[in-house]
């Protein structure tokens, strides 16, 4: 998927008689490009969902634990609504950057939708991934100025057990409960 993209973005003309060679630099930035969110430099939710896809079956095949996030910045409407638009641009920047901060390199983080942000975490037993929503709440107060929006995050979590079978739709159903009931247990 990846190749074909990166070859219809640097070969345009449609001419195949005479392919254009790009360096590497470019080839870099149109892989970036076709791959992560503009505003928050997370992946996009395609690569995510093909993503998402290939680790519950890679770790099923080896008994091994994944575990999913699904943060939902807390009463967004009302940041864009208070303090405009570009103010809710940085919300999402710093909280993604919080986010890249914390994670291992393993981890895969991308924009699911609007203000909401999965990380799927391979090997990643719940309780580790409870630790690390948590620490994400917590920290998350250091990202903002004490004049701006008053920030709060709701997480939920799932987890693909060992021995357990489960398909991708499920884990991101479980995750996707458990982050509305987060919301409806007093947020934050």
């Amino acid at each position: 998927m990846l190749v074909a993209t990166l070859d219809y973005l640097t070969n345009i003309s449609g001419d195949i008689s005479s392919p254009k060679i790009i360096d590497d630099l470019r080839l870099e930035e149109a892989a970036d490009m076709a791959t992560h969110d503009f505003l928050t430099g997370l992946y996009l939710r395609s690569i995510f969902d093909f993503t998402l896809e290939r680790m519950v079956v890679e770790h099923q095949r080896h008994n091994k634990e994944l575990s999913l996030l699904l943060l939902d910045i807390d009463d967004f409407k009302k940041v864009n609504d208070n303090f405009g638009h570009p103010a809710g641009d940085d919300v999402l920047r710093r909280i993604s950057k919080l986010i890249i901060g914390s994670i291992r390199k393993a981890d895969f983080p991308a924009r699911f939708g609007g203000e909401e942000i999965a990380i799927l975490l391979p090997e990643t037993s719940i309780e580790q991934a409870t630790v690390l929503a948590n620490k994400l709440c917590k920290n998350r107060r250091h990202c903002f100025a004490e004049n701006g929006p008053a920030i709060t995050v709701s997480i939920g979590v799932s987890s693909i057990h060992k021995q357990g079978a489960t398909i991708a739709s499920e884990l991101v159903q479980k995750v996707d409960k458990a982050m509305y009931e987060a919301k409806r247990s007093g947020k934050n």
